[in-house]
Protein backbone atom coordinates (compact mmCIF):
# COMPACT_ATOMS: atom_id res chain seq x y z
CA UNK A 1 0.00 0.00 0.00
CA UNK A 2 1.00 3.56 -0.47
CA UNK A 3 1.46 5.35 2.69
CA UNK A 4 -0.06 8.18 0.95
CA UNK A 5 -3.16 6.72 1.19
CA UNK A 6 -2.63 5.36 4.82
CA UNK A 7 -2.96 7.40 7.96
CA UNK A 8 0.19 6.91 10.73
CA UNK A 9 -0.43 6.23 14.11
CA UNK A 10 -0.12 9.48 15.49
CA UNK A 11 -2.14 11.02 12.47
CA UNK A 12 -5.15 8.75 14.11
CA UNK A 13 -4.29 9.37 17.44
CA UNK A 14 -4.59 13.07 16.77
CA UNK A 15 -7.91 13.39 14.62
CA UNK A 16 -9.29 10.90 17.23
CA UNK A 17 -8.09 12.52 20.33
CA UNK A 18 -6.33 9.79 21.95
CA UNK A 19 -2.93 8.48 22.57
CA UNK A 20 -0.79 6.35 20.40
CA UNK A 21 -0.58 3.87 23.64
CA UNK A 22 -4.37 3.97 23.40
CA UNK A 23 -4.50 2.72 19.87
CA UNK A 24 -1.90 0.14 20.59
CA UNK A 25 -3.92 -0.63 23.35
CA UNK A 26 -6.84 -1.57 20.62
CA UNK A 27 -4.60 -3.89 18.97
CA UNK A 28 -3.69 -6.14 21.87
CA UNK A 29 -7.11 -6.46 22.31
CA UNK A 30 -7.46 -7.82 19.33
CA UNK A 31 -9.73 -4.63 17.96
CA UNK A 32 -7.87 -3.54 15.12
CA UNK A 33 -4.65 -5.12 13.31
CA UNK A 34 -2.46 -2.24 11.23
CA UNK A 35 -3.24 -2.26 7.50
CA UNK A 36 0.89 -2.12 6.92
CA UNK A 37 3.72 -2.37 9.42
CA UNK A 38 7.28 -1.09 8.30
CA UNK A 39 9.48 -4.33 9.11
CA UNK A 40 12.94 -1.70 9.71
CA UNK A 41 11.10 1.09 11.56
CA UNK A 42 8.15 -0.44 12.80
CA UNK A 43 5.92 2.51 11.98
CA UNK A 44 1.96 1.31 11.94
CA UNK A 45 -0.24 2.64 8.90
CA UNK A 46 -3.92 2.19 8.73
CA UNK A 47 -6.33 2.47 5.80
CA UNK A 48 -9.70 4.75 6.51
CA UNK A 49 -11.80 1.90 7.13
CA UNK A 50 -9.28 1.18 10.31
CA UNK A 51 -9.66 4.95 10.92
CA UNK A 52 -13.16 4.93 11.38
CA UNK A 53 -13.02 1.40 13.39
CA UNK A 54 -10.87 3.64 16.06
CA UNK A 55 -13.42 6.35 16.09
CA UNK A 56 -16.84 4.17 16.45
CA UNK A 57 -14.46 2.13 19.48
CA UNK A 58 -13.88 5.20 21.36
CA UNK A 59 -17.45 6.28 20.54
CA UNK A 60 -18.67 2.92 22.77
CA UNK A 61 -15.52 3.50 24.55
CA UNK A 62 -17.12 7.02 25.85
CA UNK A 63 -21.01 5.71 26.48
CA UNK A 64 -19.12 3.45 29.30
CA UNK A 65 -18.75 -0.01 26.90
CA UNK A 66 -15.33 -2.49 27.64
CA UNK A 67 -12.73 -2.90 25.42
CA UNK A 68 -13.61 -6.69 26.17
CA UNK A 69 -17.70 -5.79 25.64
CA UNK A 70 -16.59 -3.83 21.99
CA UNK A 71 -14.52 -6.74 20.83
CA UNK A 72 -18.14 -9.19 21.59
CA UNK A 73 -19.92 -6.95 19.78
CA UNK A 74 -17.28 -6.86 16.66
CA UNK A 75 -17.00 -10.26 16.48
CA UNK A 76 -21.22 -11.36 16.99
CA UNK A 77 -20.59 -13.36 20.07
CA UNK A 78 -22.56 -11.42 22.80
CA UNK A 79 -26.30 -10.72 23.05
CA UNK A 80 -27.04 -7.61 22.24
CA UNK A 81 -30.03 -6.43 24.36
CA UNK A 82 -28.21 -6.04 27.43
CA UNK A 83 -26.03 -3.65 25.50
CA UNK A 84 -29.03 -1.89 24.13
CA UNK A 85 -31.30 -1.59 26.73
CA UNK A 86 -27.90 -0.04 28.92
CA UNK A 87 -27.44 2.14 25.98
CA UNK A 88 -31.05 3.18 26.01
CA UNK A 89 -30.78 3.69 29.84
CA UNK A 90 -27.87 6.41 29.05
CA UNK A 91 -29.87 8.71 26.19
CA UNK A 92 -33.20 8.70 28.37
CA UNK A 93 -30.71 9.54 31.81
CA UNK A 94 -28.93 12.36 28.96
CA UNK A 95 -31.95 13.43 28.07
CA UNK A 96 -33.28 14.27 31.27
CA UNK A 97 -30.69 16.26 32.16
CA UNK A 98 -30.45 18.38 29.04
CA UNK A 99 -33.99 18.85 29.45
CA UNK A 100 -33.37 20.48 32.94
CA UNK A 101 -29.89 22.41 31.72
CA UNK A 102 -32.14 23.86 28.51
CA UNK A 103 -35.05 24.50 31.89
CA UNK A 104 -32.11 26.27 33.91
CA UNK A 105 -31.28 29.05 31.41
CA UNK A 106 -34.91 29.13 29.94
CA UNK A 107 -34.94 32.79 28.91
CA UNK A 108 -38.63 32.71 27.16
CA UNK A 109 -40.86 32.78 30.45
CA UNK A 110 -43.00 30.18 31.66
CA UNK A 111 -44.70 28.59 28.27
CA UNK A 112 -47.61 26.97 28.76
CA UNK A 113 -47.37 23.09 26.26
CA UNK A 114 -49.41 20.13 25.57
CA UNK A 115 -47.98 16.69 26.26
CA UNK A 116 -48.20 13.27 27.37
CA UNK A 117 -46.61 12.18 30.63
CA UNK A 118 -44.81 8.18 29.45
CA UNK A 119 -46.18 5.73 31.06
CA UNK A 120 -44.35 4.73 34.29
CA UNK A 121 -44.09 2.48 37.37
CA UNK A 122 -44.14 4.29 40.97
CA UNK A 123 -44.43 4.12 44.81
CA UNK A 124 -47.17 6.25 45.68
CA UNK A 125 -48.23 6.87 49.64
CA UNK A 126 -50.81 9.27 50.23
CA UNK A 127 -51.27 11.43 53.32
CA UNK A 128 -53.37 14.62 53.98
CA UNK A 129 -50.99 17.41 54.51
CA UNK A 130 -51.15 21.29 54.39
CA UNK A 131 -47.90 22.95 54.97
CA UNK A 132 -45.05 22.73 52.53
CA UNK A 133 -42.80 21.71 55.71
CA UNK A 134 -44.86 18.52 56.37
CA UNK A 135 -44.99 17.69 51.84
CA UNK A 136 -41.16 18.59 51.97
CA UNK A 137 -40.46 15.89 54.62
CA UNK A 138 -43.26 13.29 53.51
CA UNK A 139 -41.81 13.58 49.68
CA UNK A 140 -38.37 12.60 51.60
CA UNK A 141 -39.17 9.82 53.45
CA UNK A 142 -41.52 8.38 50.69
CA UNK A 143 -38.27 8.60 48.28
CA UNK A 144 -36.68 7.23 51.25
CA UNK A 145 -38.84 3.91 51.31
CA UNK A 146 -38.98 3.67 47.67
CA UNK A 147 -35.41 3.31 47.07
CA UNK A 148 -34.64 1.23 50.14
CA UNK A 149 -37.28 -1.92 49.16
CA UNK A 150 -37.45 -1.25 44.95
CA UNK A 151 -34.41 1.55 43.85
CA UNK A 152 -35.23 4.20 41.61
CA UNK A 153 -35.71 4.62 37.94
CA UNK A 154 -33.41 7.11 36.99
CA UNK A 155 -34.50 7.52 33.26
CA UNK A 156 -37.83 9.12 34.67
CA UNK A 157 -38.24 12.32 36.69
CA UNK A 158 -37.85 10.53 40.30
CA UNK A 159 -40.36 12.24 42.15
CA UNK A 160 -43.97 14.36 42.10
CA UNK A 161 -46.81 15.29 44.47
CA UNK A 162 -50.24 14.98 43.23
CA UNK A 163 -53.91 15.63 44.01
CA UNK A 164 -57.31 16.78 43.45
CA UNK A 165 -58.48 20.31 43.43
CA UNK A 166 -61.87 18.26 45.35
CA UNK A 167 -59.03 17.16 48.35
CA UNK A 168 -56.11 19.58 47.99
CA UNK A 169 -55.19 18.14 51.16
CA UNK A 170 -54.80 14.85 50.58
CA UNK A 171 -51.82 14.66 48.43
CA UNK A 172 -49.81 11.79 46.56
CA UNK A 173 -46.11 11.37 46.95
CA UNK A 174 -44.91 9.49 44.02
CA UNK A 175 -41.35 8.16 43.17
CA UNK A 176 -40.62 6.23 39.95
CA UNK A 177 -39.22 2.64 40.29
CA UNK A 178 -37.61 -0.19 37.65
CA UNK A 179 -40.78 -1.17 35.46
CA UNK A 180 -41.95 -4.62 36.54
CA UNK A 181 -41.80 -3.58 40.33
CA UNK A 182 -44.28 -5.47 42.43
CA UNK A 183 -45.57 -5.00 45.99
CA UNK A 184 -47.61 -2.70 48.45
CA UNK A 185 -47.67 0.95 47.28
CA UNK A 186 -47.10 -0.02 43.48
CA UNK A 187 -48.98 1.75 40.85
CA UNK A 188 -48.79 1.54 36.92
CA UNK A 189 -49.14 5.01 35.62
CA UNK A 190 -50.52 4.90 32.03
CA UNK A 191 -49.79 7.80 29.07
CA UNK A 192 -51.78 10.86 30.47
CA UNK A 193 -52.21 13.96 27.98
CA UNK A 194 -51.45 16.67 30.20
CA UNK A 195 -51.05 20.73 29.59
CA UNK A 196 -47.76 21.95 31.66
CA UNK A 197 -45.18 24.49 32.18
CA UNK A 198 -42.01 25.10 34.21
CA UNK A 199 -42.53 27.20 37.64
CA UNK A 200 -38.99 29.15 38.41
CA UNK A 201 -39.43 29.91 42.21
CA UNK A 202 -40.51 28.98 45.59
CA UNK A 203 -42.58 26.12 46.36
CA UNK A 204 -45.11 28.14 48.15
CA UNK A 205 -45.88 30.13 44.88
CA UNK A 206 -47.09 27.32 43.13
CA UNK A 207 -50.68 27.35 43.89
CA UNK A 208 -50.71 30.72 42.54
CA UNK A 209 -48.65 29.62 39.43
CA UNK A 210 -50.95 26.57 38.43
CA UNK A 211 -53.97 29.13 37.79
CA UNK A 212 -52.30 29.73 34.69
CA UNK A 213 -53.13 26.44 33.19
CA UNK A 214 -57.11 27.05 34.63
CA UNK A 215 -56.85 29.98 32.39
CA UNK A 216 -55.22 28.54 29.61
CA UNK A 217 -57.23 25.26 29.56
CA UNK A 218 -60.45 27.60 29.37
CA UNK A 219 -59.39 29.70 27.03
CA UNK A 220 -58.64 26.73 24.78
CA UNK A 221 -61.51 24.87 25.43
CA UNK A 222 -59.28 21.87 26.95
CA UNK A 223 -61.31 20.06 29.49
CA UNK A 224 -58.96 19.12 32.81
CA UNK A 225 -59.37 16.20 35.22
CA UNK A 226 -59.22 18.23 38.02
CA UNK A 227 -55.79 16.37 38.97
CA UNK A 228 -52.48 18.06 39.32
CA UNK A 229 -48.97 17.28 39.66
CA UNK A 230 -46.37 19.20 40.62
CA UNK A 231 -43.05 17.76 39.45
CA UNK A 232 -40.05 18.33 40.84
CA UNK A 233 -36.71 19.15 38.81
CA UNK A 234 -34.38 21.15 41.23
CA UNK A 235 -35.42 22.32 44.40
CA UNK A 236 -33.61 22.39 48.39
CA UNK A 237 -30.74 19.28 47.57
CA UNK A 238 -29.57 22.05 44.58
CA UNK A 239 -30.30 25.61 45.79
CA UNK A 240 -30.79 27.15 49.14
CA UNK A 241 -31.90 30.24 46.86
CA UNK A 242 -36.02 29.32 46.39
CA UNK A 243 -35.88 31.60 43.09
CA UNK A 244 -33.67 28.76 41.90
CA UNK A 245 -36.47 25.91 42.18
CA UNK A 246 -37.56 24.40 38.82
CA UNK A 247 -40.95 22.61 39.62
CA UNK A 248 -42.85 21.41 36.44
CA UNK A 249 -46.26 22.10 37.34
CA UNK A 250 -48.89 19.75 35.09
CA UNK A 251 -52.61 19.47 34.86
CA UNK A 252 -54.25 16.43 33.66
CA UNK A 253 -57.01 16.41 31.13
CA UNK A 254 -59.68 14.22 30.06
CA UNK A 255 -59.18 11.61 27.35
Amino acid sequence: MNEKNLFSIGEIANAVGITRKTILGYEAKGLIIPDKKDGSTGNRYYTIDTFTKVSTIRILQNLGLTLDEIRAYYSGKTDLQPMLHRLEKMRDELNLTIEKLKERTNKQGNIIKEIFIEPQTIYCRTYNSVSIADKTNLLRDTALEAMKKYGTDTTKRMYFTEHSTNAPEEVSYCVAVPAGSCGEYIESVPELPAISFFHHGAYEDIPEARKKLIVYAEENDIKLTGVFRNLYLEGPPQHKDKSKFITQIIALIEK
